[in-house]
């Protein structure tokens, strides 16, 4: 498949390059730019322990799991046939993880890791496999985003409404620090399972960038750091679809992460952006509230007025494996006045989380901070 005007989305959902979904898609040039940036570094950096066709493998199989054909077949051409019975131990570790991270973020656990370890991968290696399982569930959901975008209005019922996710914690952490027992809008600590990077390892130009985005003290993003040049596109994307100006209030956009969160059940994730949804709205602290207190099991979309009912539904089915979300769920946000611009920001935020989500679930885990910790 050839990708027209090096713009592998626009391509995969035929949007021609005047239309006024691929003008507007230019309007968030940040985002749109540097989701095929991002693309193209994680299936080209050097990796002897992880070939460039294995790659487009597992991408495969993750597109497949999620739920977006289009971007499967993409994949699929781009692959050599990778028998299952015939992989190799460190493969099979792989292929392990990227079943359980895909399906149910929730469910990974440092043993999928230390299995990794014990198999030879390196730290770059395993946060190059993290971030490439990530990224394509995040590619798959802006995928099928914007083609409900473009279909024909839909007159069929929803699909069956999404529920929270669980969030089974331990005690304490495999560091021996107190876990979270409950969503929350309080700040949270966050641990690595593997080593992050020391900050004098980092190259000039690393550190420069990591300390331009404010880095430099976290040890998520020192382990991110690992593919030092992936986090910094990846940084590029969430501020291209957090912080630009008009369409989707900012505050919706928070909303969104957070009820993406809730059904991913990320804990972290979701005290991060529900305390900046209520900083951003702060009338709006007592739906944000809601959305963190929905117990395991139960609808999502409840509760609220009509515009944040809708954008629940439509966050919480296109956040599902596989995707549920239905032309019908947008032409509702249409006819409740969001714009094609409103509706797009909708969307990457979501396809955002889904990587962001996953990323934090299947590195390491959150604790709470006590008096003692800073």
């Amino acid at each position: 498949m050839t990708v027209s005007n090096n713009d592998l989305i626009n391509t995969l959902t035929h949007l021609p390059p005047d239309s006024d979904l691929a003008l507007i898609r230019q309007d968030r040039s940040d985002a749109t730019l540097n989701t095929q940036a991002a693309f193209s570094e994680i299936f080209s950096v050097p990796s002897t322990r992880f070939p460039v066709d294995v790659r487009y493998n597992l991408a495969y199989q993750v597109a497949k799991l999620t739920g977006s054909q289009a971007l499967a077949d993409f994949y699929s051409q781009q692959s050599s046939s990778l028998k299952t019975e015939n992989l190799s131990p460190a493969l099979q570790t792989a292929t392990e993880y990227l079943q359980i991270l895909t399906l149910a973020p929730k469910d990974t656990h440092f043993s999928l890791i230390e299995n990794l370890i014990e198999n030879g991968w390196e730290n770059s290696d395993i946060i190059l496999l993290a971030q490439l399982i990530t990224f394509v569930t995040y590619q798959a959901r802006l995928v099928e985003g914007i083609n409900l975008l473009t279909a024909p209005e839909s007159k069929s019922l929803d699909a069956a409404k999404i529920v929270a996710g669980k969030w089974n914690h331990q005690p304490v952490t495999r560091q021996g620090n107190p876990s979270p027992t409950a969503f929350t809008q309080d700040s949270l600590g966050w641990e690595a399972w593997i080593a992050a990077r020391e900050v004098e390892t980092l190259s000039d130009e690393e550190a420069l960038v990591m300390k331009k985005f404010g880095q430099l003290n976290s040890e998520y993003f020192l382990l991110l750091a690992h593919q030092s040049k992936i986090l910094e596109i990846r940084t590029l994307i969430d501020r291209g679809v957090f912080y630009t100006a008009g369409g989707l209030p900012r505050w919706e956009r928070e909303f969104a992460a957070a009820v993406v969160s809730k059904v991913n059940g990320c804990i972290y994730c979701a005290s991060v952006h529900a305390r900046k949804a209520s900083q951003y709205a702060k009338e709006r602290r007592g739906d944000v509230d809601k959305l963190l207190a929905t117990p395991t099991g139960e609808v999502l979309a409840e509760g609220f007025d009509d515009r944040l009912l809708a954008i629940t539904d439509l966050v919480a089915s296109l956040s599902a494996t596989p995707i549920q979300a239905t032309a019908h769920q947008i032409a509702t946000l249409r006819q409740l006045g969001l714009s094609e611009l409103e509706l797009l920001d909708l969307i990457q935020s979501t396809a955002f989380f889904s990587w962001a989500n996953r990323l934090m679930l299947s590195l390491g885990e959150p604790f709470e901070i006590t008096e003692n910790k800073e």
